[in-house]
């Protein structure tokens, strides 16, 4: 049980470690990315994947720079410091606030577990990227249920323009974040769109949301319910 608990560049010969360790990196990344994509945000499977082989590789290359002169430690800072500014391109100002901060925290861990990785422990490289997808997924879950809003209904009624209404609309509610169903029809004449939208927001991103809904002038009617 060796390899579980001691580096692998103790245990396996140097070009194959290297490889092995590198493909574990890009496996990692890549089931964290995962998550990502699947909620379509900036950062999904491919951008986690090189970020965790990015990290990996660099870690790699300050152990092939080790010496008295302490060469690998100033590799492994390099890599902290580029990936703050990589996390910070994908914060984003928008209606809602600033949007983004969870991709950028999961690229800055998906680092970590990338240098962890090439540092030869692969097992808890592994371990890492188990308790980043835990919690994406399950303490989403939870926030929700300890801090989430309760569920809101609006009805629209909206002048189409030719389909360019329901664009705004649509791009209106994916910088707020909303997924939910929507039930869309038309009047009895059909030269009017309505649209009932499910959300749950904060009350400052409600407001917010509710306030860009009241500035269309393409919305006439507006029926919370």
């Amino acid at each position: 049980m060796s390899w579980l608990i001691e580096s692998w560049h103790l245990l396996l010969p140097r070009p194959l470690c290297a490889g092995v360790l590198a493909l574990v990196a890009v496996l990692c990344g890549a089931w964290v990315g995962i998550e990502r994509e699947r909620k379509e945000k900036p950062a999904g499977l491919r951008t986690m994947a090189l970020v965790s082989l990015g990290s990996c590789a660099f870690t790699l290359v300050g152990y092939a720079f080790t010496s008295n002169t302490g060469d690998s430690g100033r590799v492994a800072a390099q890599i902290v410091t580029g990936i703050g500014f990589l996390g910070g391109g994908v914060l984003l100002k928008g209606p809602g606030g600033v949007q983004g901060t969870t991709t950028a925290a999961t690229i800055w861990t998906v680092a970590a577990m990338g240098m962890c990785i090439g540092a030869g422990y692969a097992p808890a490289g592994i371990g890492f990227a188990l308790a980043i997808r835990s919690v994406l997924s399950l303490a989403g879950q939870w926030e929700q249920m300890l801090f989430g809003e309760k569920t809101d209904v609006v009805r629209l009624e909206f002048e189409p323009d030719n389909g360019k209404t329901e664009i705004k609309i649509d791009c209106l509610l994916e910088q707020f974040g909303i997924f939910h169903a929507k039930q869309q029809s038309h009047d009895a004449a059909g030269r009017r769109g309505q649209l009932v939208i499910e959300f749950r927001l904060s009350a400052r991103s409600k407001h917010e949301f509710l306030s860009a809904l009241v500035a269309m002038p393409e919305i006439v009617e507006i029926e919370r319910k």
